[in-house]
């Protein structure tokens, strides 16, 4: 047998069980027209190998005008498929295309404008070559359909969810094996004859996007091939009985088939039962995925909403402590200074949920430029001065080295993570200094902070940089903390490629933090 009967053979029989399966388990209008797609294909496989295996010119002709009605139609329905897929309405041109198919499907058995005249090529069977004069516009109409279609794919993978970019990959796979692989089988009819060995590919073609089609949904192949296997095994068992020659072997058959009925089903209904449980995990996750965003959305939006009114009362609340509408009275101001302090937080706390929201959702703009860090913890420190100095806390900055290089980073991100870390170390200290060394080790721009503040425990060490997550210092210290800082200044360091982490000796030892970040 010639390769290109094998090919055919191969496309004919991976067709069919594509086809037998996806009807068996489909429940959607796009499941069917695969199906059909797949019969259409198993119509050329199979007429590609009855040609390839006579040498009648007159049954080669035939087979080749019954190979061309799967090949006619393969464009029509992959369209046809991918409008489904894509739940594009295709109200006029889905119809245009399906009538253009049946033209050219009553052309192919009528006359000789379709397939004009028989060609015996690589000494081996008849091809339809050369083409007759419609068969050109029925080749440019199907590659115009087969690049059409995967536009249309192409412009929905790049705005379509993940599990649906998986599926759209697939196909794109399928088309690199099945309609390259067959589209080359039109040379020879153009008489350029390179040997259409590219067929074997296209056996893959179906298996491809039938495993892209069902890949949400593998449980229910586990349905279809458990049953199967119990059915052919009982059916075996079964007949088996009735080769017995006597009465005990009768007996021992028939025990076996009865206890192999109860297993199968106890198996059938375990597969069943686990496809159950795991649509109910599934859809919960969904759900879990929808509130999850629901929640980014709403805090996003208020803190956007927030953060405004609260920016205007922290501007006039410093004009007034300012006198800029006249002296207050020592009392008023001290309470002014309480509600100015107050509000800081209250703007503290807007800014870290926006920037959660931002994160989670993957819309953290990042402002890169050239950087140095000395300079940066110089203002931090510059900043947080006055609030050292009121708990008698001595603020350190140190670097090893010469000085240090500029690095490519976000300044204003950075700034935050050192602020936040130096800014907690200050909360968590009564007494002592705090020291912030630079230098670089291996490679990396290193930063240390040590305190000879509360310390920490291994179990708050583990989930410091936890969202909301505050340790029994933080809690006996500083009541207004959320815990959101150090989660927020641990996404600012991995988006720089970097890497922050905590050690404490334990309870009143202090605590160091470090910041890697790469040169």
């Amino acid at each position: 047998m010639n390769p290109f009967a094998l090919s055919g053979i191969f496309i004919s029989i991976s067709s069919s069980i594509m086809a037998i399966l996806i009807f068996a388990i489909g429940k959607q209008r796009l499941h069917y027209i695969w199906g059909i797609l797949c019969v259409a294909v198993t119509f050329w496989g199979f007429g590609a190998y009855k040609v390839a295996t006579t040498d009648n010119v007159s049954l080669a002709d035939f087979w080749w005008r019954m190979a061309h009605i799967g090949i006619i139609l393969i464009p029509v329905l992959f369209t046809h498929f991918v409008y489904e897929f894509l739940n594009i309405k295709g109200r006029f041109f889905i119809p245009i295309i399906y009538g253009v198919g049946i033209f050219f499907l009553i052309i192919n058995f009528w006359g000789k404008l379709f397939i004009t005249n028989m060609r015996w090529v690589f000494d081996q069977f008849y091809y339809d070559s050369p083409p007759g004069i419609l068969y050109i516009p029925f080749t440019a109409f199907f590659f115009g359909l087969a690049v059409y279609s995967h536009i249309r794919l192409w412009r929905a993978y790049q705005i379509s969810p993940n599990f649906k970019k998986t599926q759209i990959s697939y196909f794109f796979l399928a088309t690199v094996v099945g309609f390259l692989g067959g589209g080359l089988s039109f040379l020879p009819v153009y008489k350029i004859d390179a040997y259409p060995v590219s067929n074997f590919t296209v056996f893959l073609y179906p298996l491809i996007v039938t495993y892209a089609i069902i890949k949400r949904r593998l449980f229910d192949i586990r349905i279809v091939v458990t049953q199967l296997f119990v059915g052919v095994i009982a059916i075996l068992l079964f007949i088996n009985i009735f080769t017995s020659r006597a009465s005990f072997e009768y007996l021992w058959k028939s025990v076996l088939f009865v206890a192999f009925l109860i297993f199968g089903y106890l198996l059938i209904k375990s597969v069943l039962n686990e496809i159950k449980f795991r649509e109910q995990l599934q859809f919960a996750y969904q759900k879990l995925e929808e509130l999850d965003q629901t929640k980014s959305e709403f805090i996003s939006i208020a803190s956007h909403q927030l953060r405004t009114p609260l920016t205007a009362i922290k501007g006039y609340l410093s004009m007034v402590i300012e006198g800029s509408y006249g002296k207050m009275p020592e009392k008023a101001g001290g309470a002014l200074k309480n509600m100015y302090a107050s509000n800081e937080r209250l703007i503290k706390l807007v800014n870290d949920l926006l920037s959660i929201s931002r994160i989670e959702a993957g819309r953290m703009e990042m402002n890169w430029g050239q950087g140095n860090v000395e300079e940066i913890a110089k203002s931090v420190m510059e900043e947080l001065e006055i609030k050292a100095r009121e708990k008698n806390i001595k603020l350190i900055l140190e670097k090893s080295g010469a000085s240090l290089p500029q690095i490519r980073l976000d300044s204003e991100k950075i700034r935050n993570v050192i602020l936040n870390l130096i800014d907690n170390a200050i909360r968590y200290t009564n007494r002592g200094s705090i020291k912030t060394k630079l230098g670089v080790e291996n490679n990396k721009l290193k930063v240390r902070i040590a305190d000879t503040g509360e310390g920490m425990t291994k179990d708050e060490l583990d989930k410091l940089f936890e969202s909301f997550s505050r340790g029994g210092a933080g809690n006996k210290l500083w009541t207004e903390g959320t815990g959101l800082g150090l989660y927020i200044a641990k996404q600012f360091v991995k988006m720089h490629k970097g890497d922050i982490w905590a050690e404490s000796e334990g309870r009143d030892k202090g605590s160091t933090f470090y910041i890697e970040l790469p040169l």
